[in-house]
């Protein structure tokens, strides 16, 4: 039987890093390895930087100009 991956997608973090965060752990509770980050990091919300910083930590492939 083939293998498949599990990827998962999200999006419009918006600088929330708390909500950011929380993803991220289930993600990783759920033994996802590939994420695709669809963008809108950052914007209105107060820690876009942190945000920005855990996405490249992490190496997800994200889309550039949402």
């Amino acid at each position: 039987m083939p293998s498949f991956d599990r990827v998962a997608v999200l999006s419009d973090v918006h600088g929330n890093l708390t909500a950011l965060e929380a993803v991220l752990a289930d993600l990783d509770a759920r033994g996802i390895t590939r994420i695709v980050n669809l963008g809108d990091v950052v914007g209105k919300g107060p820690r876009g930087a942190a945000c920005v910083r855990l996405v490249r930590e992490r190496d997800l492939a994200t889309v550039q100009g949402n």
